[in-house]
């Protein structure tokens, strides 16, 4: 397996009022986008990572490069994420074509804590399947409600997150085809799936969050000290 991972840090973060990119925001000593390239860095089957990011931040990714050998590359997203993660994809198109890359993990860089064990178990679910995600169960009290009236209690229901896993061809094709047809997923499985490709569920982290709100950076601190995430 020859692996390439894609980070999405091209959000606009307005929901943090924070006054910069929420990547940037320190936990622990280490900002939230150190965290998540730390953890390809360290994956063997990783050899390449691409940075997406928005235009005004390149120059700022562009220097993590020095400390970060597998970052091969940074590119400007999109208006959306759909269109963030595939400007990510289609930098690996060449090497996807050409056969060095096999697997696509694509991950949000608001998720810091995703475990190096959360990733080997996504590798290891690709082979039966196109691609692999991990997921946390609902509660069973989640309902679905028409005009503030339950109507409904769903059941099987989980919250996806990432990083997520497919095989390399697949994906890049699969959202060739989005675009060409003008489809815009929610996260990179809805464009698998909806390109006709099986994704393989399995259990998440609950300590995987992803930090949009002031409210996820402060459980945020809480999580790195309680996991001893720090720059030592």
């Amino acid at each position: 397996m020859t692996a390439a991972a894609v980070i999405v840090a091209g959000g606009e973060g307005a929901r943090m009022q924070a006054g910069k990119n929420k990547v940037f925001l320190e936990i622990e000593g280490r900002s939230v986008l150190e965290r998540s390239l730390a953890l390809f860095e360290s994956t063997s089957q990783v050899s390449q990572v691409v940075l997406v990011a928005r235009a005004l931040d390149i120059a700022t990714c562009e220097a993590l490069k020095y400390r970060f050998p597998k970052l091969s590359r940074v590119v400007a997203g999109g208006d959306v994420r759909h269109r963030s993660e595939f400007a990510g994809i289609q930098a690996l198109a060449g090497d996807i074509d050409a056969g060095r890359i096999d697997t696509v993990l694509v991950h949000d860089a608001v998720r810091p804590f995703a475990s190096q064990l959360l990733v080997e178990r996504l590798l290891a679910g690709l082979p039966d399947s196109v691609g692999c995600i991990p997921g946390l169960r609902v509660a069973a009290t989640t309902v679905i409600t028409e005009d503030s009236w339950i109507s409904g209690y769903p059941t099987n229901l989980w919250a996806m997150q990432t990083p997520q896993v497919f095989q390399a061809t697949w994906l890049l094709e699969a959202h060739n085809r989005a675009a060409r047809q003008g489809f815009v997923g929610t996260d990179t499985a809805s464009v698998v799936e909806w390109a006709g490709g099986d994704v393989l569920v399995i259990e998440g982290e609950a300590s995987n969050i992803k930090i949009t709100t002031p409210d996820d950076l402060a459980r945020a601190r809480e999580i790195a000290a309680a996991l001893g995430h720090r720059t030592d």
